[in-house]
C-alpha cells in the first residue's frame, strides 16, 4: 500500500482532533472509574478485614488513632489547629476523618463526590498526560490499523474475517507499548486528590521504583487493550458490513458512531477485569513500593470481593468507553471524509 505524505498528514490531523475531543469528554468519567477501582483493598490490614474482626480502626505511632493519618492533606480547619500549637488535636482530627472515607457507590456518586470535594480540577485530574498521550497514541493506533487492514485484505483474502482482529491487536501492541509511561502517570494522578503535577508524579514514580517502574501495569494494559482491540474491530467491521447491506438513512459518520458505541460497549464489558488489574497495579505501587503480578492481583480481588470484584467500575467504564469509541471513530471518519481521504 503506497501511503501518500499528504494523506498521512490528513489522517493524522483527523485522528488528533478526535483524540483531543474524546480526552476532554471522557476524563471526568475516567477519574471516576479509577477512583472506584482503586477502592479495592488487597492488603491484609484493609478496612474490610479490620471491620470483619470487629476493629473500627488501627492505631499508629504518630497519632494513636489510625494508620492512615498521613495519607490525605489537612483541611484549613486542621491547619488552623496546627498553627495554634495544637498539633496533636489536629492530627487526631485528621485521623478521625480519614478512618472512614466515603465509599463511592457508582459513577454518578463518584462524580458528585469528586466535584464537591475537589472541584473541576479534581474531575479533570490527569488531563495533562491524557492530552499528551492522546494525539500520538491515537494517530499511531488508527493509522497502523488502517495500513494493516488494507494490507491484510489484499494479502490474506482467505482470512478476511480475521483481518480486523489481527490488524487491531498489532496496532494496539505498538501504540500501548510506546505510551505506557505516560499512561501510568495519568492513572496515578487520577487516583489521588487533585493538586499533583505531571512532573511531580513522574519524579515520585522514578524515586520510588526507578525508571523501570514507569512500565508498571504494561502487562495488564496489554492484557486489557489487545483483547479489547480484537473484539472491538471484529464487531465494528462486521456491523459496518451488515449496515452496508441493509436499508437505512444513516450517513457514513452516523454509521461509524453507532458501530463504534456498540462495539466499544461489548469490548469494554469483556475486558473490565484486566482494567481493574491494571488500575490496581499502577495505583498500589505508589504506596507499597513493590510490584505484584497481574494474575496475583486478580486472584486477590476475586478472593476478597468475588467475581463481581473483577468488574468493579464497569458502569463508569461503559459510560466512558462506549461514547469515547463512538466519538473517536466518527470524528476520524468525518475528518477523512471532509479532507477527501478514501
Amino acid at each position: 500500500m503506497e501511503l501518500k505524505v499528504e494523506d498521512t498528514v490528513k489522517k493524522a490531523a483527523a485522528a488528533s482532533f478526535g483524540a483531543l475531543l474524546t480526552s476532554l469528554f471522557v476524563t471526568p468519567l475516567d477519574v471516576a472509574k479509577v477512583r472506584i477501582q482503586s477502592q479495592i483493598q488487597m492488603s491484609p490490614c484493609s478496612s474490610k478485614t479490620l471491620a470483619d474482626l470487629g476493629v473500627t480502626h488501627s492505631k499508629c505511632r504518630r497519632c494513636g488513632v489510625c494508620n492512615r493519618c498521613i495519607t490525605r492533606p489537612l483541611d484549613p480547619q486542621l491547619q488552623t489547629l496546627r498553627r495554634g500549637g495544637n498539633a496533636a488535636s489536629a492530627m487526631r482530627m485528621s485521623c478521625s476523618r480519614t478512618v472512614t472515607p466515603p465509599l463511592l457507590q457508582g459513577t454518578v456518586h463518584a462524580l458528585r463526590h469528586i466535584f464537591q470535594t475537589e472541584g473541576l480540577r479534581g474531575l479533570f485530574a490527569g488531563l495533562s498526560p491524557a492530552m499528551t498521550i492522546a494525539a500520538p497514541s491515537t494517530v499511531l493506533y488508527y493509522m497502523s490499523y488502517d495500513l494493516l487492514l488494507h494490507e491484510g485484505y489484499q494479502q490474506l483474502p482467505q482470512l478476511e474475517g480475521f483481518v480486523p482482529l489481527m490488524a487491531g491487536t498489532t496496532a494496539r501492541i505498538v501504540a500501548a507499548s510506546t505510551t505506557s509511561p505516560i499512561e501510568l502517570i495519568r492513572t496515578r494522578m487520577q487516583s489521588e486528590n487533585a493538586g499533583t503535577s505531571m512532573l511531580m508524579t513522574f519524579q515520585q514514580a522514578v524515586k520510588r521504583g526507578g525508571y523501570v517502574s514507569l512500565l508498571n501495569g504494561l502487562g495488564a494494559t496489554l492484557a486489557r487493550d489487545v483483547p479489547f482491540s480484537a473484539i472491538y474491530w471484529t464487531f465494528y467491521e462486521n456491523l459496518q458490513r451488515r449496515l452496508n447491506t441493509t436499508e437505512h438513512e444513516l450517513t457514513k459518520t452516523q454509521r461509524a458512531f453507532v458501530c463504534g458505541a456498540v462495539s466499544g460497549a461489548i469490548a469494554a464489558t469483556a475486558t473490565t477485569p484486566f482494567d481493574v488489574v491494571k488500575t490496581l497495579q499502577q495505583v498500589t505501587m505508589t504506596t507499597q513500593g513493590s510490584q505484584t503480578s497481574g494474575l496475583q492481583v486478580l486472584r486477590k480481588v476475586v478472593a476478597s470481593k468475588g467475581i463481581s470484584g473483577a468488574f468493579t467500575g464497569l458502569g463508569a467504564r461503559l459510560a466512558r468507553v462506549a461514547p469515547s469509541c463512538a466519538i473517536m471513530i466518527s470524528c476520524y471518519e468525518l475528518g477523512k471524509e471532509k479532507l477527501c481521504i478514501a
